[in-house]
């Protein structure tokens, strides 16, 4: 069942938007300062809605492929706005609406009210072999692409951050075989460099001209660059954020 709910945690408000059911759910233990209660407003419960909450007029059965960054339900934290935790529930991140998703203590698939969140920590997890995911919101580049209100992934620690964004779209397209035309989610990936407290960038692409171009420091660059092993070497996005963490560390050492 999809309802409207407020979440109370503490002194903090979750609204909830629509809910589309689920299979699994934290402990009680994990959930002992996480109260729900019905408001009693109740929206379409198969309905797909978008980044503004708006109805788009779509049932999700009638649009293939997920709007979610990841199948499986996945332990993360809460944190509010002042970074304190709040919760740890089972989430899923919905890129179309760009909402965060969550299971309650009776299994009710909830949607957060993200103007009282500000990051997502998933957390990593041995069994499943999955790893520490970050989600946040805050940002915002010198052309307003990326909005505060949007989460992103946050790919790596230290000043210099790299910064994902995956949004999905819903297309219309041909059906398996050309017959009929059907809508489907698409999903795009956007980067940002976040290279000071105040200075977030958005790039054209995972280009080393274009990072090195906006860090300050270009002796730590051309100190990466004459190492051997890795000459020429940023070639994907693991590349590059395995440079940031070396060149985030470099910085540190620095007097």
């Amino acid at each position: 069942m999809k309802n409207v709910i407020s979440l109370t945690i503490g002194m903090l408000l979750f609204t909830n938007l629509y809910s589309q059911g689920g299979s699994a759910s934290p402990s009680n233990a994990e959930m002992s300062n996480f109260k729900s209660a019905n408001i009693s407003y109740n929206i379409d419960p198969f309905g797909v809605y978008d980044v503004d909450g708006l109805s788009k007029g779509f049932k999700y059965s009638e649009i293939s492929g997920t709007p979610f960054l990841f199948g499986d339900w996945r332990k993360a934290i809460l944190y509010d706005l002042g970074l304190h935790p709040i919760a740890t529930v089972k989430v899923k991140y919905n890129s179309y609406s760009d909402q965060i998703h969550f299971l309650d203590e009776k299994e009710n698939e909830l949607v957060a009210n993200k103007e009282v969140l500000k990051k997502i920590i998933l957390l990593y997890d041995s069994v499943e072999d999955l790893k520490e995911i970050t989600l946040e919101k805050g940002f915002t580049d010198a052309r307003n692409i990326l909005m505060p209100h949007q989460f992103v992934q946050v790919l790596n620690e230290g000043k210099i951050q790299l910064l994902r964004q995956k949004v999905n779209t819903i297309i219309r397209k041909d059906s398996l075989f050309g017959t009929i035309k059907v809508n489907a989610f698409s999903e795009n990936t956007f980067y940002f460099l976040k290279y000071n407290q105040s200075s977030i960038e958005k790039l054209k692409k995972l280009d080393p001209a274009e990072l090195f171009a906006l860090l300050p420091n270009k002796t730590i660059i051309e100190s990466y660059q004459n190492t051997e092993k890795k000459k020429n070497k940023l070639k994907n996005e693991k590349d590059f954020i395995y440079f940031l963490n070396f060149y985030n560390q470099q910085t540190e050492l620095i007097p």
